[in-house]
């Protein structure tokens, strides 16, 4: 627990750097692997007008949280709107952060692959056609459409059930694109347990999707960056010892409050 102490936010957009030294600050940071854009809304109290006013929609906006010794990226997007308001004697801010580019999940389009074309040049076109990063394109069955692949409709669809044929899972995470394996991930070799942070007990779940039963750990603990979509992780509680990876969770910085809640499988 040495590295733990002493919270460290900083919450920085074009010209501007805030941080929780300085001003008080909360938010609630969502993650998922799926393809819907996630809304964080970021709380900074008693900003200056002019400060406020360089807090434009459309402009990049990260987040770095942890602790002095130990901090890293939980949050990258773009601002989606911005209100202020006073909350008794202080202004509230409340910023609204998209973690990726606004996108069109309507966006159709028209468009025939020649025969032999493999589903991993297909999802590489169509990210583009969306106008996304892609951070990893790894298929686990990389599909030959020996007859070729006609596009016609929504473009977040087609991605969706060919990443599905391929085994993969399609999402986005801090403002990048992944497509890859259910069972793959970002290794930090990062174990956790009562020493690192780990709040509580693991709560063991099974459910059943497609027709698979998922089994996992829904997991409470101190406030780590390194647990987002994607991240692999050692899990040490009593009973409990098992290599995960996470699916989604949230961020939580409100007044005391200082954790990050997750659904791992196993």
């Amino acid at each position: 627990m040495s590295k733990l102490f002493k919270r460290v936010v900083e919450v920085i957009t074009t010209n501007v750097k805030m941080n929780n030294t300085d001003l008080d600050i909360e938010f609630e940071i969502p993650f998922d692997d799926d393809l819907d854009p996630n809304l964080s809304v970021v709380s900074v109290y008693n900003l200056s007008a002019n400060t406020r006013n360089q807090l434009k929609r459309g402009k990049m906006l990260t987040i770095n949280a942890g602790y002095i010794e130990d901090k890293g990226l939980i949050l990258s997007g773009y601002i989606d709107n911005t209100t202020s308001k006073l909350s008794g004697a202080d202004r509230e801010t409340v910023i609204k952060v998209l973690d990726s580019q606004p996108l069109d999940k309507k966006k159709t389009l028209q468009k025939s692959f020649k025969p032999g074309i493999k589903a991993q040049q297909i999802l590489s076109d169509l990210a583009k056609s969306l106008g996304l990063s892609i951070a990893v394109l790894k298929l686990p069955k990389n599909k030959v459409y020996s007859k070729g692949y006609a596009v016609d409709g929504e473009i977040v669809k087609t991605m969706q059930d060919i990443s599905k044929d391929c085994g993969a899972a399609c999402y986005i995470s801090r403002s990048k694109l992944y497509i890859r394996s259910l069972k793959q991930g970002d290794d930090h070799r990062f174990v956790l347990s009562s020493k690192t942070g780990l709040i509580g007990s693991p709560e063991y779940f099974e459910e059943e999707k497609d027709g698979v039963t998922v089994k996992g750990y829904k997991i409470k603990s101190l406030l780590q960056y390194r647990m987002n979509t994607g991240s692999i992780i050692e899990l040490q509680a009593v009973g409990v010892k098992a290599k995960v990876r996470i699916r989604k969770g949230k961020h939580i910085f409100k007044g005391d409050s200082y954790y990050t809640e997750v659904e791992a499988i196993l």
